[in-house]
């Protein structure tokens, strides 16, 4: 028998069927693709609630772990669901463990049309093409139909011997602990990062590219990614300050922007509408179907979700709405007639930046391979933050190679509002189940007994990983509650408080914006007035941090907020609130009505009289 060149990667995709004994003789540990295939299902339909960090397809791939070669019998291309299980369960991580990988399939790769096998979630071949891909990676001449096996004991030999790091150690920031070491050494695949408050997650982000740049990826193959403007400066800034120039940092709206301009499809003018020209364009659509006149903010809101969230165009829209209710009608008939004014200005909207791209690169394979190609490695920050259109655009750019660096925590995944979705960190597994998951464990901003009651608060939600969250600052920190006697009286104590330490920097949270306003009128009445103090909603207080905080209305019906409640948001409210704690340094201070604590201060292990 032929024997190939030696690789350390050998995938060998055979339309030929081998005996399984003759497999068996020849050194290969032998799958039963139809048996793989239900059970990769079974792994598919895991809740969100996890137990531990483990991926729920975790067991399948342990074969691969035990064994330098592996045959799959029986395998099938008839559908989308065998192409992923093929990707997913078998080349992916043959590759990622470096087995040799013997598929007995009952048609030829290069048979696989792309018209028959787009991914309904991705609306492409976005499996086939990333299959191919790996498959060609890992390819030998076709000529060769099985290699020659390889001495038990040598392969004993093999195993053993890969299972202690001998590669010299790679320079890394002296700094990190044990968990951000092993989370910025990962492997090329995807690698997902849970990096609670405080745990350093942009330093790793930093790291990770450095150590990138160490593996032999230039640093303008490299794309840094962010939710907003004011993230991609923080971490460009943080780069530069690294020595690590070079690296592509955008947003997703810059991201959009640059894509749709290169390819042409930018137009003139990108911007929104007036309150002017949506009122001509809500009157021109006629009444709702309740005869009440819709405000311009709802009209955008639908808009908006026709793009980021269903991701459909007006005519898709128009075509869902037939035959369902007039309300549904109604908004396809007001999203047609926005689109149409866009056009007649020659205009984009800020949506359509990052929508428009999507929709480009899913529909032109000569402008998606060409963006794919431009990027060897895909890092982004905050993942859980991202909509669904971002997901979409993060994975078409990151394919076919998949070399995806995800850092994000699902314990601060605050903007359900704004279409995230604390599934979409949790499940990404679901998505990629062959991905490395590490979790930061130490909160070094917080002191010592702000992150105690932050961490007893959270592991009240059941939506979420189970994961060490350990105090990691020298400090221990102050905890102060404070019951008054109503929202006035407590807006009163806040500006009390307010004036009561001016060593420390102060900022005063509260759930909305409206008992932020009782506050600011409180410190204006006072004599020193508010000072340097700052104000902010607990939403707006995301990714920043003060060495004192005052957390205003911790009150049952506020937080949690009532309408929250009926809408079944109690753990989105318990993160909201783990995010109002965490942003405390050094003290903090909260203020709630006397009789009406909020649950989430005695979950937190918190006295509030």
């Amino acid at each position: 028998m032929t024997t190939p060149h030696h690789r350390t990667r050998l995938v060998i995709w055979s339309a030929t069927h081998p005996s399984p004994r003759s497999l068996k003789r020849d050194g290969y540990h032998l799958l039963s693709y139809p048996r793989l295939r239900e059970q990769a299902a079974r792994a598919r339909q895991t809740e969100s609630a996890r137990s531990s960090l483990r991926n729920p397809s975790d067991h399948l791939f342990r074969p691969f772990q035990r064994h330098a070669q592996i045959a799959a019998t029986g395998v099938t291309c008839h559908d989308i669901v065998d192409l992923q299980t093929i990707h997913d369960c078998l080349v992916e991580p043959a590759i990622r463990h470096g087995c040799t990988l013997f598929l007995a399939v009952d048609r030829p790769l290069d048979s696989l049309q792309p018209t028959d096998f787009p991914d309904p979630d991705w609306r492409y071949p976005w499996t086939l093409e990333r299959l191919r891909y790996l498959v060609d990676l890992g390819a030998v001449p076709r000529t060769i139909a099985v290699p020659r096996p390889v001495n038990r004991w040598r392969r004993l030999w093999q195993r053993l011997s890969t299972r202690v790091d001998t590669s010299p150690p790679i320079p890394t920031a002296p700094h990190l602990d044990a968990a951000q070491r092993a989370a910025v050494r990962a492997g090329d695949g995807v690698v997902q990062v849970i990096a609670p408050a405080g745990s350093g997650k942009t330093t790793v982000l930093i790291e990770r590219v450095r150590e990138l740049q160490n593996r032999g990826t230039a640093a303008n193959r490299i794309l840094c990614l962010s939710f907003n403007r004011d993230a991609k400066q923080e971490i460009a800034a943080r780069l530069a300050t690294a020595g690590l120039t070079g690296v592509e940092t955008r947003s997703f709206h810059g991201l959009g922007l640059w894509i749709l301009r290169e390819e042409g499809r930018l137009r003139p003018s990108v911007g929104e509408l007036d309150a002017a020209a949506w009122g001509n364009l809500i009157h021109a659509a006629g009444p709702t179907p309740d005869g009440s006149p819709m405000k311009p903010d709802m009209a955008r809101e639908l808009v908006t979700t026709f793009k980021l969230a269903a991701m459909i165009t007006p005519d898709e829209a128009i075509g869902r709405a037939a035959g369902l209710d007039p309300a549904e009608q109604h908004a396809a008939a007001i999203y047609t007639a926005y689109e149409q004014e866009l056009a007649r200005r020659r205009q984009l909207d800020f949506d359509d930046l990052v929508a428009g791209a999507v929709r480009l690169l899913q529909t032109d394979a000569a402008v998606r391979h060409r963006w794919q190609r431009r990027f060897d490695r895909v890092l982004v920050d905050e993942y859980q933050d991202i909509e669904p259109v971002q997901a979409l655009l993060v994975g078409i750019l990151a394919a076919p190679q998949d070399s995806l660096f995800c850092v994000g925590d699902e314990d601060q995944c605050i903007y359900a509002w704004r279409r995230a979705t604390v599934r979409r960190i949790i499940e990404l597994d679901l998505v990629y189940p062959d991905l490395e998951r590490y979790a930061l464990c130490h909160n070094y901003r917080c002191g010592r007994r702000i992150t105690t009651a932050s961490r007893r608060l959270i592991e009240h939600n059941r939506i979420r990983f189970r994961k060490p969250l350990k105090a990691g600052a020298k400090s221990a920190g102050d905890i102060m509650v404070w019951p008054c006697g109503g929202r006035g009286q407590g807006a009163q104590q806040a500006a009390v408080r307010v004036h009561a330490e001016t060593c420390l920097d102060t900022v005063v949270l509260a759930r909305t914006s409206r008992l932020l306003d009782e506050v600011i009128a409180a410190c204006d009445q006072h004599p020193e007035g508010r000072g340097q103090t700052g104000f902010a909603t607990i939403h707006a207080a995301k990714g920043r941090e003060w060495s004192r905080v005052i957390l205003y209305g911790a009150d049952e019906g506020l937080a949690p907020h009532r309408q929250a409640l009926r809408e079944g948001g109690l753990e989105d409210e318990r993160r909201l609130f783990y995010v109002a704690l965490t942003r405390a340094k050094e003290r903090l201070e909260i203020i709630c009505t006397r009789g009406k604590v909020s649950r989430f201060v005695r979950e937190a292990g918190l006295r509030g009289g």
